[in-house]
């Protein structure tokens, strides 16, 4: 252990109100913990929140875990932290998210020197674990282009735009990520498979002990507060992708609880209508990848539908589907407009046999008008076997008798023939109480007419 950090470690327990720590009680080793660089999930940390989490560590320590496991107690102790350089960036960098200067979050942790303390030491000093990611809490997500509230802004973390100054009208291309910012507040550092952060280490040559102890400074306590939870090794920020905030329109998602559950590899199946099961994990490849696969299914879907309405139109035409082609269609199109002149000229019949069969007065007509509204609600075949019925009702009450020309004189009582005015139609038969159309006309003029269904006769 380097030079003053057993006594840093026995400060803190100090201040615990615990007893101090011999050199040989604890084992410690250095640990790049995180940085300015974005990560996998699009996310910066300004420089100045980066100079914060050191100092809360520096000032009160904090829990060190294996993989986010928060229902566990902690493995280890952060005791000592420092914000040192790194690389420099190119300017071309900044426009794609990248500081010019990289910095790093460089911590130093310590555990008990006991069996399980010993392996922990002999996996970390033989490369099994090598990198690390860190917890902490915020208050805002800032859009990088807007400079306002990520969920307010049209842009999505992780793509380029063109944007244009609206004052030189110069376009660049300009990558769209999250500043996690506002009362930043440590919560844990991990020891992990794989950190959301590129360049973690730990253990070796992680960090320069000496730059960490003259970076540490002296400490600033920060008061706990409510914020949101920064998980930077983890699928916390699954929600940025997709904008869909829970907790309603423009706002974000809930604050998480202070005890987040561990890392977990979260796994995503999808059923698809053949049976077979695809699944996906929440990488940004994968869930890009699903959306390709719902989308594919919807379109299949939309195809299948559009296929059944077709096979559906297809048998209440009596055609096969492959037959379900424009001419064709416009051919029963016209078949069908035939087929209404057909069944308006029919209701047309109905009527004007009504007339013939129960009078033209007015009682008559607004009785064939009913009529003819009922039939017009019934099926075709309904319609023609009523004309049928009524023709038959119209021609039975027709003379049946010879009409011709006779010599004899005329009787002293002339009868009355039951013959139609010139020019007028034979509707119906002459019934007692009615006459024909236009009247009987008398008949004495030396012919007779002989109309055996005519009961009329002259009164004088």
């Amino acid at each position: 252990m380097p030079g003053g950090h057993l006594e840093r470690i026995n400060a803190l327990q100090a201040q615990r109100g615990k007893p101090a720590l011999a050199a040989d009680q604890v084992l410690a080793t250095p640990i790049r913990l995180f940085g300015n660089e974005l990560t996998s999930y699009f996310t910066r940390i300004p420089d100045s929140d980066l100079r914060t989490l050191a100092e809360q560590i520096n000032a009160a320590a904090g829990p060190m875990l294996s993989a986010h496991v928060t229902d566990d107690t902690p493995i280890g102790t952060f005791y000592m932290a420092g914000v040192t350089e790194g690389p420099t960036n190119g300017t071309s960098a900044q426009g794609l998210g990248q500081p010019t200067q990289v910095q790093y979050l460089d911590t130093w942790a310590y555990w008990l020197n006991d069996e399980e303390g010993q392996h922990l030491a002999r996996l970390i000093d033989s490369g099994i674990i090598n990198e690390a990611s860190i917890g902490y809490f915020y208050d805002q997500a800032i859009c990088s282009i807007t400079n306002a509230s990520y969920w307010n802004s049209p842009y999505y973390a992780g793509r380029t735009y063109d944007i244009t100054d609206p004052d030189t009208g110069a376009v660049t291309q300009k990558l769209c990520f999250i500043w996690t910012t506002g009362n930043v507040e440590f919560a844990e550092g991990s020891l992990v498979y794989r950190g959301a952060y590129p360049g973690t280490k730990v253990g070796g040559g992680a960090v320069d002990g000496g730059a960490v102890a003259a970076s540490a400074g002296t400490p600033v306590i920060v008061q706990p507060h409510e914020s949101r939870f920064q998980l930077a090794a983890s699928k916390d920020l699954q929600a940025v992708f997709e904008k869909a905030p829970t907790a309603g329109e423009s706002t974000p998602p809930p604050r998480r609880a202070r005890r987040t559950p561990g890392e977990e590899t979260l796994k995503l199946r999808l059923k698809l209508p053949d049976g077979s099961v695809k699944e996906f994990d929440t990488s940004l490849t994968e869930v890009h990848a699903l959306q390709a696969a719902i989308d594919g299914e919807v379109t299949a879907a939309v195809t299948r539908g559009e296929q059944a309405r077709l096979e559906a139109h297809a048998t209440a035409l009596g055609l096969e589907p492959k037959d379900v082609t424009d001419a064709r269609l416009q051919q029963l199109a016209q078949q069908a407009s035939d087929g209404r002149q057909y069944r308006t000229d029919l209701l047309n019949d109905l009527h004007a046999l009504q007339l013939a069969v129960n009078g033209n007065d007015e009682q008559a007509r607004a009785t064939a008008d009913r009529a003819k509204k009922a039939f017009g609600t019934l099926e075709l075949t309904d319609i023609r076997d009523e004309v049928v019925r009524l023709t038959a009702l119209r021609d039975a009450g027709l003379p049946n008798a010879r009409l011709s020309e006779d010599q004899d004189p005329p009787t002293s009582r002339p009868q009355r023939s039951c013959r139609p005015r010139r020019g007028l139609s034979l509707n119906r038969a002459c019934r007692p109480g009615q006459g024909w159309v236009g009247g009987c006309v008398p008949e004495g003029r030396g012919r007779r007419a002989e109309a055996p269904n005519c009961s009329h006769r002259s009164s004088g």
